[in-house]
């Protein structure tokens, strides 16, 4: 079998150039890896802001069922609970002993038992709130139902 001398010396230029022509250079590498880096980073940051987002919604949802247990105690008892905790496990003075929230239910997103206040302010009976992703109270971050 012949090959011909045009095609073996077009083979042969076609392979020692190609590879050059076809690798990126460092700087490319270096400059698309940059650019990734920035769209992770850009990235974290947003999904960071919609999960902090994403717990106060929790937060009001979770206290308006927690409000609704209250109610829910205050018929059952005719009275307004101590404490919060009093959904979870009913005193020994309770009228009905029933169980109305679950032990998770008084914890708020960032960690910590949403307050109760009875009476509460501005002459409201009760106040359920939470103190935030900081866990001060007397904050801006203070979320109340």
């Amino acid at each position: 079998m012949k090959i011909s001398h045009s095609i073996l010396n077009r083979h042969l230029s076609t392979r020692t150039q190609s590879p050059l022509r076809a690798a990126f250079t460092l700087m490319e590498m270096m400059l698309v890896l940059a650019i990734i880096a920035l769209l992770i980073a850009i990235g974290a940051v947003t999904l960071g802001e919609v999960d902090e987002n994403a717990k106060f919604t929790a937060s009001e949802a979770q206290m308006s069922t927690l409000k609704t247990a209250v109610v829910q105690y205050k018929t059952l008892n005719r009275g307004l609970p101590g404490k919060l905790e009093d959904l979870v496990t009913p005193p020994a003075n309770a009228r009905v002993k029933r169980k109305l929230a679950e032990d998770n239910a008084i914890i708020d997103p960032w960690g910590t038992k949403y307050q109760y206040r009875s009476p509460g302010k501005n002459g409201k009976a009760f106040e359920i709130y939470s103190w935030g992703p900081d866990k001060k109270e007397g904050n801006d971050d203070v979320v109340v139902d």
